[in-house]
């Protein structure tokens, strides 16, 4: 088995570069280093591996027609709709992580700064009448508690309670529902903001020593930080937008046939326990916005259901898996749950599409085995009839790339895929 010299990462043989047809966007530098991400309402609420707006915008203007339609069955943070709106698309969206709906509802969907301050104002008189026990206190998991310290629990949970009870003071307004989301997502952007954990990391984890010690922030006022953008972006939004975004499995989706020109999309990489954790990322969040079970969902997640799969086809993959095999079988299991799942979802895919699907993805490492996702995807697609159009490369920032001295990501080069029906 070929093993390479600096890593001892098994890497199948004929592992050749994707053909590359001619293209403008082969001229461009598509790591945009050094250009802003955090406009419009990109800057509400972090995601963990997000996808590149400027990227998707060049993606927009070279391969979706003017009077065409755009999906993202992954949008997790929301990058692709928002660049659809900005580029004059309808866009819409699904995800089975609850907080990637909630976060893209309310970056894609226009509120006037005017109600936005008006019910914040209400919010925060109710939070300065709430109670919480200590009971309440008390009853927090230990998986919660460890991420914050003991003064911020409190603070914490009369933001909870404040945003039920609005919900129900403001039930009769016809945008109540979009309000309230966009609270959540500010509530749940200050969790984030006040969580003890290092920043720019795709992993949780935890501060230590005298960062740990000096970082003591003001939750309340953390809260009221994150507002003031937050109402400036969505007021910013052009009048009437709003994206339709769904809590859907990628694998059942419930659109029609042919419903959408075209998918967008950066599908998870399979590196979920090693690399990018959605789930862990997402987990403190939705447990303060009333999501305490998250079982149901994450075994909904790529990969999250193990039973009954199979080897989908493509020759890279089977090269990749057999490795895996005899090294490590509940690695082995675990891949080929990911991968038969990926399978579904692109079937799917082109179930829902008329020209093309865009997908945008990284490599990974496995029980020190590389799995090419570029060419396993390619060769899943041909198999479904759909072909590969158009090839690019793109660098990623450092902190977005995993450890490759054992399992995780796959490097760091992300791979652009453009395939046409």
């Amino acid at each position: 088995m070929p093993l390479s010299a600096e890593r001892k990462i098994y890497i199948p043989p004929d592992n050749d570069i994707l053909s590359v047809t001619p293209h403008p966007l082969l001229e461009q530098d598509l790591s945009f280093r050094g250009v802003d991400t955090q406009y419009s309402t990109h800057s509400i609420h972090p995601y963990v591996a997000a996808i590149n707006p400027p990227l998707v915008s060049e993606l927009i203007k070279y391969f979706v027609p003017t009077d065409g339609s755009i999906l993202d069955p992954y949008c997790g943070g929301g990058g692709v709709l928002v660049e659809g709106i900005i580029n004059n698309r309808p866009v819409s969206g699904n995800d089975i992580n609850p907080l990637a709906v909630s976060i893209s509802k309310a970056k894609t969907t226009y509120l006037s700064q005017a109600i936005t301050e008006k019910y914040f104002q209400v919010l925060l008189d109710l939070y300065s009448g709430m109670q919480v026990s200590k009971e309440e206190i008390n009853e927090l998991p230990q998986t919660i508690k460890y991420w914050f310290k003991e003064y911020m629990l409190e603070p914490l949970l009369k933001i909870k309670k404040s945003i039920s009870c609005l919900e129900d003071q403001i039930k009769d307004d016809i945008q109540a529902s979009a309000i309230i989301n966009l609270y959540q997502v500010i509530f749940s952007a200050t969790i984030r903001d006040v969580m003890l954990t290092y920043r720019g990391e795709v992993r949780l984890r935890k501060l230590q020593g005298q960062d740990l010690q000096k970082f003591n922030p003001h939750i309340l006022e953390a809260l009221k930080k994150r507002s003031v953008l937050t109402f400036e972006r969505v007021n910013s939004l052009p009048v009437g937008a709003k994206a339709d975004v769904i809590l859907a499995d990628t694998k059942m989706m419930p659109y029609k046939d042919n419903e959408f020109s075209t998918i967008i999309c950066s599908p998870p990489y399979g590196d979920d326990k090693n690399g990018v954790g959605y789930f862990q990322f997402s987990s403190k969040m939705l447990y303060f916005l009333g999501y305490e079970d998250l079982k149901k969902y994450k075994k909904k997640f790529l990969g999250g259901d193990k039973e009954h799969k199979i080897i989908p086809p493509s020759a890279s993959l089977s090269k990749s898996l057999k490795n895996v095999y005899e090294r490590n079988q509940v690695h082995f299991r675990e891949a080929v749950a990911f991968y038969n799942d990926y399978y579904l979802a692109l079937q799917e895919m082109k179930r829902v599409t008329t020209d093309r699907i865009i997908i945008v993805v990284g490599n990974r490492v496995l029980s020190r085995t590389f799995f090419d996702n570029a060419k396993i995807t390619v060769e899943m697609l041909e198999y479904l009839g759909v072909k590969l159009d158009y090839y690019f490369q793109r660098e990623l920032p450092k902190k977005r790339i995993a450890n490759l001295g054992g399992d995780g990501g796959g490097g760091n080069l992300e791979h652009i895929l453009v395939f046409k029906h």
